[in-house]
């Protein structure tokens, strides 16, 4: 019996090889959409899952009134322990830094070395190779090493314990090799050094000074916030109103409240899909909304493959009919014609399931490095994937053609009167409208996030950095020698043809601004937050910053070295005031005001900012800027590059530049990706839901040319019978894009919320949207609808 049926599969499939090659193409792209999407969830939400303490663990990020902060005093977690028996251990941890590494004549760069104390291995007990869990960070200068790095350095099966290391021109020592075992954490680094462990003892009893981010290890998650304030209050706030002359009572009223923090706890499993600037962490975490948007939309596009197959099915039964009737008149039953085409429903499943899993097999290394992620094919999880999309295949795709075949009442089949059913009908056609509000959705969200992207590419930053370009200089020296460094390198880079201007500044044009001071003063009866930012002399000229008011800082000015300042537009807006006049901010005189200029995505608000001249000579400061003319660039480089490498000597890095625009063009990376999906997916939702218009309407037209032979004879015009036949499939249209409208906007509105500069969606948005599904709708039925009014009417009444 399967054989037969398996047989007269194929002749159908053969006979109608177009038809079931799209339908396959369209089917597997819906499953393939939803086992990538299915992989990336598993992937992402995998992160800490592993780790034994992931239910202990969490992060303290501070809240002021204006800001908040994850970076903590060592004070506070010190004491935090001490004073709090609940409190288990403290984790101490900076950002990852690139680290050079050597040992004997090998040196290698170690992109993701962390900076933490002894509790490290506690906090991830990751596997140890080599070394004793007992005896790790007992000393100053120790360095763990993962696996995979530590056979770079010494070969396979080498034990390095003991050995040392040349890290960034200082003597570390081996303590430990471990193994991340292909775990996904917060946490992976290719080196761990216990830098926050030995602390000068200055800084371990200071409020003043937080270098690290800390996390917490305890289970009693619901007192860390109350206990972690009550430090606070108690070791910082109240010695401070004692030692400005306060009673702790009125202090708060005295000081507009400008100390309060209010501590927040995220949980360790929250931390990789946290939405707040504030928490900080070595891996890239992923945003909710990206996650979700990814398996939201390869959800819809399945959807829209299932109802195409639906549809599709149900087309394809018509032209089975007479087989159905045949078959009952000669004592068919109703549950062996089921079984049938639940049979052919599992074939044609089974062979979209290998042709989906061919193309995720093929395609997961560029699905990676597009999202940035490390998916992994794991046979379980697809498997499991695979069975649910069957259960659903098979009800959907499967049972509801099996019955609407099965249902074929003969009488009405032998007397050829069986494409007239009601309820088929309203089936096909209700999955019709709901392909067509899911494509005029795809359509709608492409417009829309094209019109975003090309806002963000065009807009006035406030600055001009195609000619400038910038390039890290002398990192990790001292900074006072960097600075005088710095002098000499600009002196001599000015002497070279092609190089306009050198400047420097702690300004970094990236997606997470990097305040090296954030001040909070009162003024005016209110607490006001402004970012410090020093500029050498000459800098905003360069960068084409905008002089709204006064004058730019210089040298030639004493007071501008010692306390006269320059503010931006936002920060004018925030004290409520038109003019920089007589204003004086925190001791500091204004003497000019510059043009809101953006230096972080344009997910971010431009924020008040102060500038000011360096004034120290250990100033830190990020890049040197060096305004080129480009038309020169090819002949100026290597003369830079040369005087660079002359004055970073001992470096293994080579000299690279960016220009500033397109530095800060990094930020919109997210957004480009987020219109690189959409307009990907709406191609495939379109060729799927306009594959499907056209199949359907070529089965059901096809079912209808007697009907069109009929009516010719009786003198219908051509064009009066395109418009009866094309009528319906164009109401389809708009009914499916007015379904489409109110969540479409809903949805991307959610969407641009993200977005402190964004466009507004306007009508054009559906206008446009609603003009091309209807032409491409008009093209595909009117091209069907014209040739069906070509057909032989002698062939279809001849023995009427």
């Amino acid at each position: 019996m399967l054989n037969n049926w398996l047989k007269i599969w194929i002749y159908h499939s053969k006979k109608n090889k177009t038809y079931f090659l799209l339908n396959m193409l369209c089917l597997s792209i819906g499953i393939t959409a939803v086992l990538f999407s299915t992989l990336y969830w598993h992937e992402e939400r995998s992160f800490d899952q592993w780790n034994e303490n992931k239910e202990h663990i969490y992060f303290l990020e501070s809240q002021g009134e204006e800001f908040s902060s994850g970076f903590q005093p060592y004070v506070l977690s010190r004491l935090l322990k001490d004073k709090n028996s609940f409190v288990e251990d403290y984790l101490l941890y900076s950002g990852y830094f690139p680290a050079e590494v050597g040992y004997k004549k090998k040196e290698f760069t170690f992109e993701k070395a962390l900076q933490t104390n002894a509790s490290f291995f506690s906090f991830f007990p990751y596997k140890l190779v080599y070394g004793v869990s007992s005896s790790i960070f007992k000393n100053p200068r120790e360095i763990a090493i993962e696996k995979e790095k530590s056979m770079l350095l010494f070969g396979q099966g080498v034990n390095p314990v003991g050995e040392q290391l040349v890290v960034d021109d200082e003597i570390y020592t081996v303590i430990a090799v471990y193994d991340l075992e292909d775990k996904r954490s917060s946490f992976m680094p290719d080196a761990v050094v216990n830098d926050h462990q030995f602390i000068v003892e200055e800084l371990l009893d200071t409020w003043n000074y937080s270098a690290s981010s800390v996390l917490i290890k305890t289970k009693q998650g619901d007192a860390l916030s109350q206990a972690a304030e009550a430090i606070y209050t108690d070791y910082y706030l109240k010695p401070l109103a004692k030692s400005e002359g306060f009673a702790w009572g009125d202090f708060e009223e005295k000081t507009n409240g400008i100390h309060n923090r209010k501590m927040v706890i995220h949980p360790l499993l929250d931390l990789h899909f946290t939405n707040s600037s504030a928490v900080v962490l070595p891996e890239t975490g992923v945003k909710k909304n990206l996650l979700y948007s990814i398996v939201g939309l390869s959800w819809m596009l399945f959807v829209l493959s299932l109802f195409n197959y639906v549809n599709l099915s149900l087309s394809q039964s018509l032209s089975r009919a007479k087989e159905v009737g045949i078959r009952k008149v000669l004592g068919g039953y109703k549950r062996t014609i089921m079984k049938q085409a639940l049979f052919e429903n599992t074939v044609v499943v089974l062979f979209a399931m290998l042709l989906s899993i061919t193309v995720v097999l093929w395609f997961v290394p560029i699905v990676n490095v597009f999202l940035a992620t490390d998916i992994e094919v794991r046979v379980t999880e697809v498997l499991v994937v695979l069975l649910g999309i069957y259960v659903l295949l098979s009800i959907f795709g499967g049972l509801i053609p099996a019955l609407y075949r099965a249902n074929y009442k003969v009488l009405n089949v032998l007397k050829g009167d069986f494409h007239r059913s009601r309820a088929g009908s309203l089936l096909k056609n209700g999955f019709l409208v709901i392909q067509f509000a899911i494509a005029c959705w795809f359509i709608s969200g492409t417009y829309v996030i094209y019109q975003q992207v090309k806002f963000m590419t065009t807009k006035d930053l406030g600055f001009k950095g195609d000619q400038i370009i910038a390039f890290p200089f002398m990192e990790g020296v001292d900074p006072a020698l960097r600075n005088t460094t710095y002098l000499t390198f600009k002196q001599e880079a000015l002497k070279i043809k092609g190089v306009e201007q050198v400047g420097m500044t702690d300004l970094d044009y990236s997606e997470q601004e990097k305040s090296r001071h954030l001040m909070l003063f009162p003024f005016e009866g209110k607490n006001v937050k402004a970012e410090v930012f020093h500029v050498e002399e000459g800098y905003l000229e360069m960068m084409q910053v905008k002089l709204k008011e006064g004058r730019y800082l210089s040298k030639q000015f004493s007071n501008d070295m010692q306390q006269n300042v320059l503010i931006n537009e936002s920060l004018l807006r925030q004290l409520n005031r038109e003019t920089i006049d007589e204003l004086t901010l925190a001791n500091q005189t204004v003497v000019g005001l510059v043009q809101d200029f953006h230096t972080t995505g344009l997910t971010h608000s431009i924020s008040p900012k102060m500038f000011a001249l360096p004034k120290e000579r250990n100033f830190f400061f990020e890049d040197v800027s060096m305004k080129v003319k480009v038309e020169q660039l090819e002949a100026l480089i290597p003369e830079v590059e040369k005087l660079w490498l002359s004055l970073n000597k001992g470096t293994t890095k080579p000299f690279t530049y960016t220009f500033i625009d397109q530095k800060f063009a990094q930020s919109f990376e997210q957004t480009k990706s987020h219109q690189k999906i959409m307009l990907y997916l709406s191609y495939i939702v379109l060729f799927i839901a306009l594959f499907g218009l056209f199949a359907v309407s070529s089965f059901t037209i096809g079912t209808r040319l007697k009907e069109i032979a009929i009516r010719k004879v009786l003198g219908a015009e051509t064009s009066h019978l395109i418009l009866k036949i094309s009528y319906q499939y164009f109401v389809f249209c708009v009914i499916g894009f007015g379904l489409s409208i109110f969540p479409s906007y809903y949805l991307l509105q959610q969407w641009l919320k993200d977005y402190a500069y964004r466009i507004e969606i306007g009508y054009e948005v559906y206008v446009v949207c609603f003009v091309l599904m209807g032409l491409l709708t008009l093209a595909i039925v009117v091209s069907r609808a014209y040739k069906a009014t070509k057909v032989n009417v002698l062939e279809y009444i001849k023995y009427e």
